[in-house]
């Protein structure tokens, strides 16, 4: 049965204001995949999803690249730890970058087909408990979902459970908190069609077939969504943090993306894909923090280039991040949750500052 905001969102005082929810719901409704891509879903949502949460610090979990229950897997350890550290602290809502579901053996399939799909259940419902199963997760597809029906991510949200949160593959939020209402954006983005060039694609997965019918994979279609993307940093300018979610980093397209996020002062940017904890501090000639958080079921021996800070390879874990209200520093740490069993560690510490000014 599809949960209702009031009994999901209310719980945790949190008010959504959503604009023309029924139209673009009965829309959903109408379009929803059946098992064939959607291609509705690449629309960016049409208006900002605003939240107000009353407390003093806004707190949230940061995860990437976790439905992965093959050999090696970190998941059920890092959810664990997740797990006591949403309800120690508080937890608002879980930022996912992606990957959200992996093929584990030749029996199986990367993504998932559609908004029955078992997986939902098998690989997010069953293993992320307590508040995590209570608080929001804030989505973004990665590319391992685009490979099956990416757009089932959607039909899920709209039709089945809207805690998973992903009504379009680009939306745009806005939270607020505590007595001075400190203002927090949010811009969600879909970086796969950034991060291949299209004609080096083969059919050797619907990756290349999914992008032709969402038509995101000419070069003037892909520039659409980059001014979609500059348009919604616009708009945010004067707010006190601005944050922009996507799965991929240093890829293809990504120094156009870079230039738009160091252009606008974008506070930081939060992103998996790579199986690592690793992070790129501000510098004398980067206005933004760059956090990847890409190893909540899967590992990687070696990380990105540009990278200043990594944690050693074969490590599984996750982000948290506070912000309390009245002030101009933001805290984070990355949590070593590699081993079942082990007590998680912090293994990196320490505070980003507020967007100094606006363009």
């Amino acid at each position: 049965m599809k949960s209702s905001y009031k009994r999901i969102f209310d719980i945790y005082n949190i008010s959504f204001i959503i604009c023309f929810f029924l139209l673009f719901n009965k829309s959903y409704a109408d379009n929803k995949s059946n098992g064939t891509i959607n291609p509705k879903a690449a629309v960016p949502y049409p208006k900002v999803f605003k939240e107000n949460y009353n407390v003093k610090k806004l707190d949230f979990l940061v995860i990437g690249d976790w439905g992965y229950k093959g050999n090696g897997t970190g998941q059920a350890s890092v959810a664990a730890a997740m797990k006591n550290w949403a309800k120690w602290n508080n937890s608002q809502f879980v930022i996912n970058v992606g990957d959200n579901f992996y093929q584990i053996d030749d029996n199986e399939y990367d993504g998932i087909l559609s908004l029955d799909d078992p997986k939902f259940k098998t690989y997010w419902l069953d293993v992320y408990t307590g508040r995590l199963a209570d608080i929001p997760w804030f989505t973004v597809a990665g590319n391992h979902d685009w490979y099956a029906n990416v757009s089932a991510l959607l039909d899920y949200y709209w039709l089945k459970d809207n805690r998973f949160f992903i009504p379009s593959l680009y939306y745009v939020r806005k939270s607020t908190f505590g007595r001075s209402k400190t203002e927090v954006a949010w811009i969600h983005i879909d970086t796969n069609p950034f991060a291949y060039f299209y004609g080096n694609l083969t059919d050797k997965n619907q990756l290349k077939a999914n992008l032709a019918t969402m038509n995101i994979e000419t070069s003037d279609q892909l520039e659409g969504k980059l001014n979609w993307i500059e348009e919604q940093l616009k708009a945010v300018q004067n707010t006190k943090w601005i944050f922009v979610v996507g799965d991929c980093s240093k890829v293809y397209y990504f120094p156009r993306l870079r230039s738009l996020f160091e252009k606008y002062r974008v506070t930081a940017y939060f992103a998996g894909h790579n199986h690592v904890l690793e992070m790129e501090p501000t510098n004398a000639t980067s206005h933004v923090t760059y956090f990847t958080s890409g190893a909540g079921g899967k590992f990687d021996l070696e990380g990105c280039k540009g990278a200043t800070w990594g944690s050693p390879g074969g490590t599984m874990g996750f982000l948290h991040v506070s912000i309390e209200d009245g002030c101009d520093q933001m805290y984070y740490e990355y949590v070593n949750a590699t081993t079942a069993g082990q007590t998680p560690q912090v293994v990196k510490q320490g505070y980003i500052n507020v967007r100094t000014d606006n363009v």
